[in-house]
């Protein structure tokens, strides 16, 4: 399987959380009684990934700074400022176990705890906490207190602090590459992931077999999924060589093309022949003057009117 350089990244990425989820199963199946050979298959599935995985370590630190992995910067970048936020809770955690939670120094130096969103804070919300961290830092009264013998355990930890924060800040630009070292790690980076490809393939068959006894153990574990893929180019634009393309490219090109020929149009369900013309109106009788009605005379009264008594 050919493998785009974000592929790669991508499955060393995986198989770093792949491993985890083997110690996991193994330490599932270490709890039932027998099961040898299951235990042997894990424990060569576990071998597999770590070898594999092993030299990734500094592959993926250099391959960031390759052009077409600014998604790959952009997670580190952010691994790089969560792990500055873990130095300064593990500051707070160490001032306050070992003199109080209502330490004076804590109100200096902390004023606002806004750890859980410096995790996820943009560029400049990060430099102006880092900005304002310093500035009191340097303050006469907390470089004062953290002098004391007391606080001897402080200075490593800031110094923890300010190499994290300098990490991060590296970590927002990428570092320039000639065309040999980008063209050298590129081939680095994709036999790497070809190589992780087909270790964690054999691995996860064989934990698969080793956790049959154990029902639901291999869902559990996590160790059916798979590698997401991303949308994203693995290579800029300019290394594509020519005349290739996506097939599903291609065919969405072929059909926005407009056609030589001008469309069919849809035949009729039936050809019907065209109606008969209706014929024209009968023309309408003229109409007879009203004539004024006749005044008839009322007929007269009988001269003799019949006799009461017959």
């Amino acid at each position: 399987m050919s493998l785009s350089t974000l592929e790669a990244y991508e499955l060393i990425r995986f198989s770093e959380t792949f491993e985890a989820r083997l110690v996991t199963a193994q330490d599932v199946i270490a709890e039932r009684e027998g099961l040898q050979a299951e235990k042997k298959w894990l424990a060569a599935a576990l071998k597999l990934a770590r070898t594999a995985l092993a030299p990734c370590a500094a592959l993926i630190e250099r391959a960031k700074d390759l052009p077409e992995l600014e998604e790959a910067r952009e997670e580190f970048s952010f691994q790089q400022q969560n792990l500055w936020v873990d130095a300064l809770e593990k500051l707070h955690a160490g001032i306050t176990f070992c003199a109080s939670s209502r330490a004076p120094v804590i109100d200096a130096l902390f004023p606002h705890l806004k750890f859980p969103q410096l995790r996820r804070a943009p560029q400049e919300a990060v430099n102006e906490f880092a900005a304002s961290y310093e500035r009191r830092l340097k303050s006469s009264y907390v470089t004062r207190i953290f002098a004391q013998e007391d606080f001897d355990f402080v200075r490593p930890v800031v110094e923890q602090v300010t190499r994290a924060h300098a990490a991060w800040q590296a970590s927002l630009t990428p570092t320039s590459l000639s065309d040999s070292q980008t063209a050298a790690l590129r081939t680095q980076l994709i036999t790497a992931g070809n190589r992780l490809d087909l270790a964690t393939r054999q691995a996860r068959l064989l934990a698969e077999a080793a956790l049959v006894p154990v029902a639901g153990a291999f869902d559990s574990t996590g160790l059916a999924a798979k590698p997401r893929k991303r949308v994203g180019r693995g290579l800029p634009d300019e290394m594509a060589p020519e005349g290739s393309m996506d097939p599903a490219s291609e065919e969405a090109d072929a059909s926005e093309e407009p056609s030589a020929s001008p469309p069919e149009p849809e035949p009729l369900e039936a050809a019907e022949p065209p109606p008969a013309p209706e014929p024209p109106p009968a023309p309408e009788p003229p109409r007879a003057e009203a004539k004024p009605p006749r005044r008839g005379r009322k007929k007269a009264d009988p001269k003799h009117p019949p006799d009461e008594a017959a």
